[in-house]
C-alpha cells in the first residue's frame, strides 16, 4: 500500500513536485564543467537499454541551465545486436541536441537544434526477420510501425554513409548522403541520398532528394523526389510528407514501369502476379499504416487497367492488399500470363529504363503452362482482387467480357467467380488453390453453359465445322507448382454435351481430310450438312491420364464412336472416332479417324488397317450405350430431360 502514495497525491502537485525536483537538478548540474567522467555511466545505461554496446570515444559536453538545454558527444558508436556478428550499426563523429525547455515542462519534446556530422548507418535483417535496428523485445513488430521523430527546429546532417543488407528483400545497397549547409549558414542544400547496390542479383540505384534540411519547417509539408531503378524496373515518386520527420504519413504520385509486376516483390513486400511489360500511375497516400492508391491508370502488355487500391500492415509487418481494376479493353493473352504461359521480353517500356531482356527462347512443345510458381509468397499476405474487362480481345474465342474475384487468406486462394461471357453463351467457374502444405492443392470447377459453337470458326471460313449448344462441366483436383504440374497429377471428369446441332462440310476442311467421308456421313444436298441429335463426351482423368469413358455423337444415318486417351504429363494425344452405319447397305464401311500428336500440335489422319480398330470401337460403343443419367446431371441437369439424349442412351437410337 505504501508503494501507491505517489498515486494518491493530486495530478496537478505530482506535475509541480517533478518540475521542482527538476529545476533542483539542473540548478546542481549546472556547476559541473566538466562531463566526460559520466561517459562510461551513459554507455553503461544506453547500453542496457538498447541491450547492445554502445560506447563513447570522445567529448561529452552538456549545459543544462539554459531556456535550451544541450549536449553533445563525439564519436559515439552503437553495435549490431549479437546475433547480427561484429560491427557497429551506427557511427556519428559528432552528435549535438538542443531541446527547447519551454516544451519540455508542457511535456512536449521538441528539438530545438539537431546537428549530425559523419553517421555511417549500417542496417541489417536476417532470414529469420531479425533486423538491427528493432530495439524491441525478440519477436516484437515494432520494425513494423513508421518512424516518427520529434518536431525539430534546426536540423543540419554533415554526411554520412548508408548501407543495407536486408536477406528478406535481398537488398544489399551503399549511399551516401549529402546535406550541407552553404553561404555561412545563411543557405542551405537540397537533401540527397545517392546510392546503389543489388536487388535479387540485379542493379539496383537509388536517388533521393528533398528540401533543405536546415531551418526546415514542422508545420508545412516536406517536398521530395525518389527515383528507384531496380534491374528491369524503376519508380519515380513525386511528393510530400506531410509534417517533416513523421514517415508515417505522405502523399505522393507514383509513377512504375518494368517488364514483370512480380519483381516488385522485393521493392513492396507484395506477391504480385506476373504479367507483360508494364507502366502505371497512381496517387499514394499514407496514414500510419494503412495505404491507399487512388487514380491507378496505365498498361498491362495490350490491356489498359484502371482503378483503386488499399494496403494495410498488421502489427506483425503482414500486408493486406485490396485492388479494384477495371479494363475497357483486355488482351486475353496478357491475362494468360498470370498463369504461367508466358511473353517475350521487351527490351524498353516507354522509355523506362530497362535491362537487356534475354534471348527469346523456342515456343514450349507444351500446351499447358510449365511456368513454377512461387507460392510460398502467398503466405506472406492477404489479398482480394476484383477484376472487370468490358471487352477482351482474343484471337480464337469470342469473348465479350470477363469478371472474376480473387481472395487470398494465410496462403489458401479462390478465385470465385471466373465469368467470362461470349456473344452466345457462357463460361463460369471457381478455382481453389491451397498453398498451405507442398505440394500446393488445386480444385478446378468450370461450366460451359449454353454455348453456341456457330461462333467458333477460322477468321477466313464461311462458316463454323459444328453448330448446335454445347454444354460442358469440368472437375479436376491435382498438386503442383505450375498449371502443368497440376494438370499431370489431376484427378476427376470432363464431360460435355451436344443435344442437337449440325456437322458441317467445314469440318473435312478443317482437319485437311475427308473426316466426314471416313466417318461415313452422308451430307444433305446443297446444305452440306448432317443433322446431331445428340452428342456427349466424358473423360474420367485418373493421375493425369484423361480417358475417354463415353464419345458418341448420334446423327441420322450414322452413330459415331471413340475411345482412347489424353496423357497430360506428356499432352500426347491418342484417339479413334468411327462411324457405325445404322442400316445395313446405306455405306460401305469406311476407315476410322485416328487423333494422334499432342494438344499443342494435333494430327488428324485415316486409319490403317482400319477394319480391326472400327471392329473394337463397335464393340466399345455397345458397352458405353448404358444409361448414363448421371452424367448429364453432372453436365446440366436439364440435359437428363432431353429427349433425342434420352434415346440415345437407353439404346434406342436407330
Amino acid at each position: 500500500m505504501s508503494g501507491n502514495w505517489w498515486q494518491r497525491i493530486p495530478r496537478p502537485l505530482r506535475w509541480l513536485g517533478g518540475v521542482v525536483i527538476l529545476l533542483v537538478l539542473l540548478i546542481i548540474a549546472a556547476g559541473v564543467t566538466d562531463w566526460n567522467f559520466a561517459r562510461g555511466f551513459i554507455a553503461r545505461v544506453a547500453s542496457r537499454q538498447l541491450d547492445r554496446n554502445v560506447s563513447i570515444d570522445g567529448a561529452l559536453r552538456v549545459h543544462l541551465l539554459s531556456s535550451a538545454p544541450s549536449f553533445s558527444v563525439s564519436d559515439l558508436r552503437i553495435a549490431n545486436p549479437d546475433w547480427a556478428g561484429a560491427g557497429d550499426m551506427l557511427q556519428v563523429r559528432q552528435l549535438r541536441i538542443e531541446l527547447q525547455l519551454s516544451q519540455l515542462l508542457l511535456g512536449r519534446l521538441v528539438l530545438r537544434t539537431l546537428e549530425v556530422e559523419q553517421p555511417q548507418l549500417a542496417l541489417r535483417r536476417d532470414a529469420k526477420q531479425r533486423a538491427n535496428w528493432d530495439f524491441g523485445r525478440p519477436g516484437s513488430a515494432s520494425s513494423a510501425h513508421p518512424t516518427r521523430l520529434p518536431v525539430i527546429r534546426h536540423f543540419a546532417l554533415r554526411g554520412g554513409t548508408l548501407d543495407v543488407d536486408d536477406a528478406i528483400r535481398k537488398l544489399s545497397f551503399h549511399g551516401s548522403v549529402a546535406a550541407e549547409e552553404s553561404g555561412g549558414g545563411t543557405r542551405a542544400e537540397p537533401f540527397r541520398l545517392d546510392g546503389h547496390g543489388t536487388l535479387n542479383k540485379k542493379p539496383f540505384d537509388l536517388k533521393f532528394e528533398g528540401g533543405a534540411l536546415l531551418n526546415v519547417n514542422p508545420n508545412r509539408p516536406y517536398p521530395f523526389r525518389l527515383n528507384v531503378v531496380a534491374g528491369a524496373s524503376s519508380v519515380a515518386l513525386t511528393g510530400s510528407i506531410a509534417r517533416p520527420f513523421d514517415f508515417g504519413r505522405f502523399d505522393v504520385d507514383a509513377d512504375i514501369r518494368g517488364q514483370n509486376l512480380a519483381n516488385l516483390y522485393y521493392l513492396t513486400g507484395l506477391a504480385l502476379p506476373l504479367t507483360a511489360a508494364y507502366r502505371i500511375s497512381a496517387h499514394v497516400q499514407r496514414a500510419d499504416m494503412h495505404f491507399t492508391l487512388a487514380d491507378i491508370a496505365g498498361k498491362l502488355g495490350n490491356s489498359d487497367v484502371s482503378g483503386h487500391a488499399t494496403v494495410d500492415i498488421a502489427a506483425d509487418g503482414r500486408p493486406d492488399l485490396k485492388i479494384v481494376l477495371v479494363s475497357k479493353s483486355l488482351d486475353l493473352g496478357d491475362l494468360g500470363i498470370a498463369f504461367g504461359a508466358g511473353a517475350a521480353q521487351q527490351t524498353g517500356t516507354a522509355g523506362a529504363p530497362q535491362q537487356p531482356a534475354p534471348a527469346q527462347q523456342p515456343i514450349s512443345p507444351l500446351l499447358l503452362p510449365s511456368f513454377q510458381f512461387q507460392f510460398d509468397r502467398l503466405a506472406l499476405m492477404d489479398a482480394t482482387f476484383d477484376l472487370h474487362a468490358d471487352s477482351v480481345q482474343a484471337l480464337k474465342l469470342p469473348i465479350q467480357a470477363l469478371t472474376f474475384s480473387l481472395k487470398l487468406d494465410h496462403g489458401v486462394l479462390d478465385i470465385d467467380p471466373v465469368d467470362f461471357e461470349l456473344p452466345l453463351g457462357k463460361l463460369t467457374g471457381e478455382v481453389h488453390l491451397d498453398t498451405r502444405s507442398p505440394p500446393p492443392q488445386a480444385t478446378v470447377d468450370m461450366r460451359l453453359s449454353d454455348v453456341n459453337l456457330e461462333q467458333f470458326k477460322g477468321a477466313t471460313a464461311a462458316q463454323a465445322p459444328l453448330s448446335g449448344i454445347l454444354d460442358m462441366h469440368a472437375h479436376l483436383q491435382g498438386h503442383g507448382n505450375s498449371v502443368h504440374d497440376i494438370a499431370a497429377d489431376s484427378n476427376g471428369t470432363l464431360a460435355a454435351a451436344i443435344p442437337h446441332g449440325e456437322i458441317r462440310q467445314a469440318l473435312a476442311e478443317l482437319t485437311g481430310i475427308n473426316a466426314l467421308s471416313g466417318l461415313g456421313l452422308l451430307l444433305t444436298g446443297n446444305q452440306h450438312t448432317v443433322p446431331i441429335r445428340c452428342g456427349i463426351a466424358e473423360f474420367q482423368v485418373t493421375d493425369g491420364d484423361a480417358r475417354a469413358g463415353r464419345l458418341l455423337i448420334d446423327t441420322e444415318p450414322v452413330l459415331i464412336t471413340g475411345n482412347g486417351h489424353v496423357t497430360l504429363s506428356d499432352e500426347k494425344v491418342d484417339m479413334n472416332i468411327a462411324g457405325k452405319p445404322k442400316k445395313i447397305g446405306l455405306t460401305r464401311i469406311r476407315a476410322p479417324i485416328n487423333l494422334r500428336g499432342t494438344l499443342r500440335n494435333p494430327s488428324v489422319s485415316l486409319s490403317v488397317p482400319s477394319l480391326v480398330k472400327q471392329g473394337s470401337i463397335a464393340v466399345a460403343a455397345g458397352v458405353l450405350l448404358t444409361p448414363v443419367a448421371a452424367l448429364l446431371a453432372f453436365i446440366d441437369p436439364g440435359l437428363a430431360k432431353d429427349q433425342n439424349c434420352a434415346a440415345l442412351l437407353d439404346g434406342s437410337a436407330q
